[in-house]
């Protein structure tokens, strides 16, 4: 059989004129949708040779695929789309590379018919109870998607794939794909006008309102053969829809998004007893069988079955071959169907298997749209709320169940906030841009008290925050800026429940060199601060000067030490300092990790990355977690500075710099590497691959990350864009 001409670029070209992609070797055009039923996307067969595998190929239109843009969308994705699980989502059986100049992606699937394809082998619309049990599972599989964060984006007619062993979803994203959000979405490639809703046109950002309405277009289509788009179909003729299936349906189509119903809701509205006719009909099955009749399985030697998302799915390849073979000998495939076509609407909706296979993600216990631009992690509070910091705004989510508590858009300085004992938080510049600092309820939003006399007249002006504990607040205090110059920089100790200072001490160089001010840390009694310099001002003299702690007891704020530490600079642009327990100083800088003793000075150890280092390292107990530019984590024991185990990332960025971060959680059991791509939760232990989550993005970003990873007690909080989940950790 002629292959098709798929594109030059695509890859190799065997020395008999067969097409390949990637590893598969095409076949044949799909007659997935034949007699003329248009798709957005291409589509062929294709063989995997290293396990004898049939695939259907889903290619991005010949218009779009040459648009970089629209390739990274469409990856992205596609790469998006293995978080879906259960039963009735196509399995993807590979992606393209991320370096691939032709995008593709293969779905384990064969033989299918898109679903004009089995209206086409039907004769005219599907039985109704066929209708009834598709609507079924595929709001099954919608309501699985949207419980784990994840909004289809792309279902129509062409997208939902009918086999021996129920429906298929796929088309993954390709709203999202088609265009940014916010952009006019009406006549793009990609985008299946009839099943998109209505607050979509315009580029609303999809959401799970959405997939109910194109869900509601797939079932009109499917019980009337007629697009909603079209002259006489749902909704303005809805008396074409079966008496049965007109109420859901037109539900599902309401140009009001509110009045659509849950995916679940839907699911109890289909669901019929026990009985004939949910199976595929006979033509359909016939036309299935005369597919894998055409593209036989070639037999691997011993492959071994599939386990976890695939296990229990169905069939095996080679029985559902023999299956549909059997249905061109002339066995009943009508009536009594196949088994999994009845099981949605006998049994209802159930859980889905859990899955063995590891690295799949745990489901996402919440996920919140959070309505600005975020500009840096989350500021955790009593591990029971998380503000979300944006560049003015703030907004209060409960960890327990993703709740929204309040906003607020007058707050200033909003990425310095910081928790205070008795539910409060302190907001340095308070809510009114004259004032000093702040303290503001955790739980309502409300400023409790504002503290307004650091203002740089009469007493040092309010720099930076140091530290907290109990009803003690340590800042910084002094010039820079604010007309101050006379004052030298000072630490003060402030008691919050009687409002009242408790001492300040003056320091030569308090603060950091040419930098941002870290907070200060709390270590035996005394209060460790910065001694380079007040904050963002120039390092000290012009040369490199070595870098400098000072220790203040906290009762009183006596000085105790300063101390500097050996190859320790001032002048390291790019440079990440923390203080780990055990009172270590680590420095990170390009490809190096230091660790000194911070009281004494000396040097404890020094660990070698192969790549340089571009984020802050991160430490729980005693051990240390730093990723490089290959996105390689390395985890070295605190105690020696030798190296436990390291670990590339799964999925690397396609930047020639990989941006990459490292958090460990709570219990220290679990790291969690965040990369261009990803984010990778590792055992603590060995380094081992625990799981892998893609989260949601939208436009130009989806399936991509850019964003923050933070731990809460039980809990990895993962921020892409505006979207915040979370997700079970240890």
């Amino acid at each position: 059989m002629e292959s098709p001409h798929v594109d030059g670029r695509a890859g190799a070209t065997d020395h008999d004129g067969t097409e390949r992609i990637g590893p598969y070797r095409v076949l044949a055009p799909w007659d997935g949708n034949r007699n003329g039923a248009a798709e957005d996307a291409r589509r062929c067969v294709a063989r995997d040779d290293r396990t004898g595998r049939t695939v259907v190929l889903t290619l991005p239109h010949a218009a779009l695929a040459d648009d970089p843009a629209y390739r990274v969308r469409f990856r992205a994705e596609a790469e998006n789309s293995r978080r879906l699980g259960g039963r009735w989502t196509a399995p993807v059986a590979g992606i393209a590379p991320t370096d691939a100049r032709l995008v593709w992606v293969a779905h384990d699937c064969f033989p299918a018919l898109t679903l004009p394809a089995a209206l086409a082998a039907h004769g005219g619309p599907l039985p109704e109870p066929v209708v009834r049990a598709l609507g079924a599972a595929l709001a099954e599989a919608l309501a699985g998607a949207h419980a784990n964060g994840l909004v289809f984006a792309g279902i129509s007619p062409g997208a939902v794939l009918l086999t021996n062993d129920g429906p298929r979803l796929t088309g993954y994203g390709l709203v999202r794909a088609a265009a940014l959000d916010r952009i006019g979405r009406a006549g793009l490639r990609g985008v299946d006008p009839a099943a998109l809703p209505p607050e979509q046109h315009a580029g609303e950002l999809p959401r799970p309102h959405g997939d109910v309405y194109a869900l509601g277009a797939v079932l009109a289509y499917a019980a009337t053969g007629r697009a909603p788009g079209d002259t006489g179909a749902v909704p303005d003729g809805a008396a074409a829809l079966p008496e049965a299936l007109r109420a859901a349906v037109s539900a599902c189509l309401s140009a009001d998004p509110a009045h659509r119903p849950r995916p679940a809701d839907l699911l109890q509205a289909l669901r019929t007893p026990t009985g004939p006719g949910h199976g595929l009909p006979e033509p359909v099955a016939t036309a299935l069988a005369e597919q894998a009749a055409r593209h036989p399985v070639e037999v691997v030697p011993d492959e071994t079955e599939p386990t976890g998302r695939a296990a229990g799915r169905g069939p095996s390849r080679r029985s559902l071959t023999i299956g549909g073979l059997a249905g061109v000998a002339g066995l009943a495939l009508g009536s009594g169907g196949v088994a999994a076509w009845r099981a949605t609407a006998d049994d209802g909706p159930g859980r889905p298997a859990p899955l063995s296979v590891r690295g799949t993600a745990p489901a996402p216990l919440w996920r919140r749209d959070i309505d600005f631009e975020l500009e840096g992690p989350p500021v955790l509070c009593g591990g029971k709320v998380a503000l979300m910091v944006g560049t003015s705004t703030v907004t209060a989510v409960r960890l327990r169940d993703g709740k929204k508590l309040w906003t607020r858009q007058n707050m200033w300085s909003a990425d310095e906030l910081m928790p205070l004992a008795g539910g409060l938080f302190l907001n340095p510049s308070g809510t009114t841009g004259d004032s000093v600092f702040s303290a503001v309820a955790v739980r309502t939003g409300k400023v409790t008290w504002t503290e307004r006399k650091y203002d740089g007249r009469k007493n040092p002006a309010f720099l930076s925050l140091l530290a907290t504990h109990g009803n003690t607040l340590w800042f910084l205090a002094g010039g820079g800026g604010r007309s101050t110059d006379r004052v030298k920089p000072v630490v003060i100790a402030y008691d919050l429940e009687k409002r009242a200072e408790l001492w300040r001490t003056p320091l030569p160089s308090a603060g950091s060199a040419g930098g941002e001010q870290d907070s200060g840390v709390l270590l035996d009694g005394a209060l460790i601060v910065e001694n380079n310099g007040l904050p963002g001002s120039d390092p000290i003299g012009s040369e490199e000067k070595p870098w400098s702690y000072a220790a203040l007891r906290q009762r009183d704020g006596k000085k105790l030490w300063t101390r500097t530490y050996d190859g320790v600079s001032t002048d390291e642009p790019g440079a990440f300092r923390t203080i780990a327990p055990g009172g270590l100083l680590i420095d990170c800088k390009d490809k190096t990790v230091r660790a000194h003793d911070l009281t004494s000075g000396k040097r404890r150890w020094l660990f070698t990355t192969k790549g340089y280092t571009y984020t802050k390292p991160a430490v729980r107990s005693r051990t240390l977690c730093v990723t490089d530019e290959d996105s390689v984590t390395y985890a070295v024991d605190t105690r020696t500075g030798d190296l436990r185990w390291r670990r590339a990332a799964t999925v690397g960025a396609a930047d020639a710099m990989r941006y990459s971060e490292t958090v460990i959680s709570h219990a220290g059991r679990t790291v969690l590497q965040a990369n261009a791509s990803e984010v990778e939760a590792l055992d603590a232990a060995d380094g081992s691959p625990r799981w892998r989550f893609a989260p949601v993005g939208s436009g130009q970003g989806a399936g991509g990350f850019g964003g923050y990873v933070d731990t809460a007690p039980g809990l990895a909080l993962v921020m892409n864009g505006r979207f915040l989940y979370a997700l079970p950790v240890d």
